[in-house]
């Protein structure tokens, strides 16, 4: 072990090119549309146009209704920002609506700069984005959202739009392909994303009846083909942070992150993420601390799979109010809307940490069959009240195949890395190492941070795949030291952190952060290094916030930790 510390302080000078990016999506044109425009109309664009949205000013009072704006698969209309950040304040019911238009790809990536180029920092009586009036197959990406008077993006077409002779029901609309990712929504009065219909059995259309003769009728509003929610940060929501519904078909929520769910306390609006009646959506790599609502509520047709998920104090500090007395919140809460026949609910390698009631509530006897494998469900609220605090059912007649799943009272017992740090990554001595069953008929192959699972032998249990081989702590031959990447300090990083790693031999080294997909965004070292003790500094200019990997490859092999920055 060498003593000396060779300090290496990377001197990088960023080129910020000020500029659009737009050719990147292979587009042609640039559209600028001067600030102070409101309304841009689809009849002066053509598919595969770019429409830019000047940032040079910053008038007040601002918004945008882009309305008739068609393009087509393979030619969408890109709208993105040009020469700066386009912030919104607006005293109007919304930041950003499309109204009667098709694949649209909103983007916020239009000056490198910007890690949200586009920014709805205020809208005081309505939502952030509203995607309605007919629009389908949109595209929303690297958007900032805050302090919205109802949801930060909201997505559906309500059935009555002024006239009972063309309302838009089930049978005559259908919206497709939902992208919402790499956004960042926080400070929001109610949903974070309503995505769909929370009526997916009928809506009773409300107007004046003196005028519409249709008031009081139950329709049925329409479903949507294709949702793909992943890689947002969702804070300080009202009510729900995500919330999917009436989404039949192509439904994945993914990646995501939710801090500090619904925090209005208001009843059946209470989770981190929702997926509502006629849903069919797959749930996945989602980290959600610190909601005053369940983890997770399933209301959705069956079949969903639901996994690697990491869920830390669900409703822990909801205390009911008057008028609503139900202080039950779960990790994960399953419902019943509408089930189909003979569905299975597939809930695995889930982490559940200090839920307010039951780590899993299952209250949907219509669901066929419930498989709980490889979960770790450890410090549930009623661990002293009721026999079954872990996993609970409504009923005895509840088919439940269970396996391999790992329930502990204390937290210690379970032997994550760093709870104080909320990570609950695995240490090799926990007792989920290696101990979870074999899911590879199910297609798993990751774990919650995209680590290769299994890892060391088997599968663990729980969301994290346990890679401390990796990183040199569990070392086979113990009298010969290998290369160790050392944890990154501090970390998450709020202003600049320190990297360190050691060489036991002369040796190639290659270190280089990688983002959450895979994607090698900086080089740090590319060299020939000497048998030694090596630091580098990072700083959050560098990278920008996010979650990141560290990699280090050298003779001795490849070496990862991870790295947040706030």
């Amino acid at each position: 072990m060498h003593s000396k510390i060779i300090n290496l302080h990377l001197i990088i000078v960023l080129s910020l090119f000020i500029g659009l990016s737009f050719f990147g999506y292979g587009q042609s044109t640039c559209n600028l549309i001067p600030r102070g425009t409101q309304v841009i109309d689809g009849a002066d664009y053509l598919p595969g146009d770019t429409i830019c949205l000047d940032a040079s000013t910053e008038p007040e009072g601002e918004f945008f209704l882009f309305r008739n704006i068609h393009g087509d698969e393979n030619n969408p209309i890109v709208i993105i920002n040009s020469g700066g950040q386009i912030e919104i304040i607006t005293g109007h019911n919304y930041g950003i609506k499309f109204q009667n238009c098709s694949f649209i790809k909103l983007s916020g990536k239009g000056d490198s700069r910007f890690q949200y180029g586009i920014y709805i920092s205020f809208v005081q009586s309505g939502s952030g984005i509203s995607v309605d009036n007919l629009s389908t197959d949109v595209e929303i990406e690297n958007i900032e959202i805050s302090n919205t008077l109802i949801a930060g993006i909201y997505v559906k077409t309500e059935p009555f739009q002024g006239d009972c002779n063309n309302l838009v029901t089930r049978d005559k609309f259908t919206m497709y392909n939902i992208k919402i990712h790499d956004c960042y929504l926080h400070d929001i009065g109610e949903e974070g994303m309503y995505i769909g219909s929370s009526k997916y059995t009928g809506q009773t259309i409300y107007a004046d009846a003196a005028l519409y003769p249709c008031s009081g009728t139950v329709v049925m509003p329409h479903v949507i083909e294709g949702v793909e929610v992943y890689n947002n940060i969702v804070e300080n929501t009202g009510w729900d942070g995500i919330q999917v519904s009436s989404t039949i078909s192509g439904c994945k929520i993914y990646n995501n992150t939710i801090h500090n769910d619904s925090y209005k306390a208001t009843e059946y609006q209470m989770s981190g993420i929702l997926i509502g009646g006629g849903s069919n959506c797959d749930c996945y790599n989602n980290k959600i601390f610190d909601g005053k609502g369940d983890g997770i509520d399933i209301l959705g047709l069956g079949n969903h799979h639901i996994y690697n998920n990491l869920i830390v104090r669900p409703g822990k500090t909801f205390v009911p109010s008057f008028d609503n007395s139900n202080p039950e919140k779960h990790g994960i809460w399953v419902g019943d809307v509408v089930t189909e026949l003979n569905t299975e609910l597939l809930i695995y390698n889930n982490t559940i940490v200090s839920p307010k009631y039951y780590g899993l509530k299952l209250a949907n006897a219509q669901i066929g069959s419930y498989k709980v494998f490889n979960n770790i469900i450890t410090d549930p609220g009623t661990f002293t009240a009721v026999d079954n605090p872990f996993m609970n059912s409504t009923g005895d007649d509840f088919t439940i195949f269970k396996l391999n799943n790992l329930f502990k009272q204390q937290i210690s017992e379970i032997q994550f890395v760093n709870t104080i740090e909320n990570n609950f990554d695995l240490k090799i001595t926990s007792p989920a190492y290696n101990e979870g069953a074999d899911l590879s008929s199910l297609g798993l192959t990751t774990d919650i941070d995209g680590r290769p699972r299994p890892y060391g032998g088997a599968y663990d249990i729980g969301a994290y795949e346990s890679q401390e081989s990796i990183n040199g702590i569990r070392d086979l031959d113990h009298t010969n030291k290998q290369s160790t990447l050392q944890k990154v300090m501090p970390n998450p990083v709020s202003t600049s952190a320190i990297i360190k790693y050691e060489l036991s031999i002369a040796s190639k080294v290659k270190l280089y952060v990688v983002d959450k997909m895979g994607k090698i965004i900086r080089v740090l070292v590319d060299e020939q290094q000497q048998q030694n003790s090596y630091q580098i500094e990072i700083n959050k200019e560098m990278l920008g916030r996010g979650f990141f990997y560290i990699v280090l490859e050298c003779n001795l092999g490849r070496f990862t930790e991870k790295l947040i920055i706030i």
